[in-house]
């Protein structure tokens, strides 16, 4: 078996770290732009198999060549290379993975049927995780009534020393954008659009439990999200959020009201840019300091006649002893389990499949719990009286 890594990033290395610890892996090729950021991290795996080689994903001469002799393709590029890659994996057709919305390459799900190829998108933490989990608990259900999930990486409560309690574990404009990415919420069976600059005017307190107090803002459309579980039609409420420490919003919706998140040139600079390039320097995490993720799925309905609300939560943190961030480990350790399970036959399928069905899902439970990513899940009878508060 060979793969080839595509992005030798933050989410790149945990991706081939995992990778490696597979024996029967015969060749992990990684390609990388820039090679500064992955040579050490390379040499320090110390493995014979792996490969790095410095291409310009833009150049189909340079790419398509490597893809053809690999057994699959693991997409950790940034999301305008989607396309493109995608095309190029139907054009040879060999199974590819990546970790970002469907919606990025949704429009080529007739040619990739054509072609009998297998593309798994949605495959990092959220999307990934989430959908998993989430399409294993809405299949204990009768009826579906609502639906929240909320995932966000934050600093430990320790790390978290900055004004804004927040650092970077992930490009930091694109976490800009999305402050001003329009959204969805279902209520009442109904979609709810959110406009983009508006989406902290919906934020709201969630206490996680052994965690603590966190605030969420929505994220992404939620009656996307309802459709990818078959729930659509039955759903009354879907919330997909994302989860920050308290006081985020009320401080990034005061810096999107002053324009400062703007795309439009000012004197020659965005302001997007500017604030990225200027803050970054100071959102860094020390050496000795840890990210965490937390995840949480809250799904209520019917199941013999009485009402439950099923949680799942994930909580993760920097790995000590390998420097892997929570939010490298749980991207990039999704993608190679997914990638694995696809190579060893136990993910089939043509076309753009769907992560919260097409994925084993108890497996794949376990295969992060190896990796020490634990999953908790349990259970809640919603009384008449909470049920109508609800």
């Amino acid at each position: 078996m060979k793969v080839l890594v595509l992005g030798g990033g933050a989410q790149g290395k945990a991706t081939i770290y995992d990778l490696s610890k597979n024996k029967d892996i015969k060749q992990i090729t990684v390609v990388e732009y820039n090679l500064d950021q992955i040579v050490s991290f390379i040499e320090k795996l110390n493995d014979k198999r792996i490969i790095v080689l410095k291409k310009d994903a833009n150049k189909k001469e340079e790419i398509l060549p490597l893809i053809k002799k690999h057994d699959i393709i693991i997409d950790l590029l940034p999301t305008n290379f989607r396309k493109k890659i995608t095309a190029l994996a139907i054009e040879t057709k060999k199974p590819l993975v990546n970790t970002s919305f469907l919606s990025n390459i949704k429009d080529f799900a007739e040619d990739a049927e054509e072609a009998g190829v297998l593309i798994m998108p949605e495959s990092g933490l959220d999307p990934g995780i989430d959908l998993i989990l989430a399409g294993k608990a809405v299949k204990g259900f009768d009826r579906i009534t609502s639906i929240e999930s909320s995932c966000g990486g934050v600093p430990t409560p320790e790390a978290a020393s900055n004004p804004i309690s927040y650092k970077i574990s992930w490009n930091f404009e694109g976490v800009l954008k999305a402050y001003k990415r329009d959204a969805s919420l279902v209520r009442g069976s109904k979609k709810m659009p959110i406009n983009g600059k508006d989406i902290f005017n919906y934020a709201e307190n969630i206490e996680i439990e052994g965690v603590g107090l966190f605030e969420r803002y929505p994220n992404g459309f939620s009656t996307t999200y309802a459709r990818q579980l078959g729930i659509r039609a039955e759903v009354e409420n879907v919330g997909r959020y994302t989860l920050r420490w308290p006081d985020h919003c009320a401080f990034w919706k005061k810096i999107s009201e002053l324009g400062l998140l703007d795309e439009e040139e000012i004197l020659g600079v965005p302001p997007i840019k500017y604030l990225s390039h200027a803050l970054s320097p100071k959102l860094q995490y020390k050496e000795d300091e840890r990210d965490m993720i937390v995840l949480r799925n809250e799904i209520i309905g019917d199941i013999n006649g009485k009402t439950i609300k099923k949680i799942q939560q994930v909580v993760d943190k920097k790995d000590k002893e390998s420097g892997l961030m929570a939010m490298n480990r749980t991207v990039g350790f999704t993608a190679s389990i997914v990638a694995q399970m696809i190579l060893n036959k136990k993910i089939k399928g043509i076309g753009i499949l769907n992560p919260a069905f097409d994925v084993p899902q108890e497996e794949f439970i376990e295969e992060l719990r190896t990796r020490g990513i634990e999953v908790k899940e349990w259970e809640e009878e919603i009384r008449e009286e909470e049920e109508e508060e609800l």
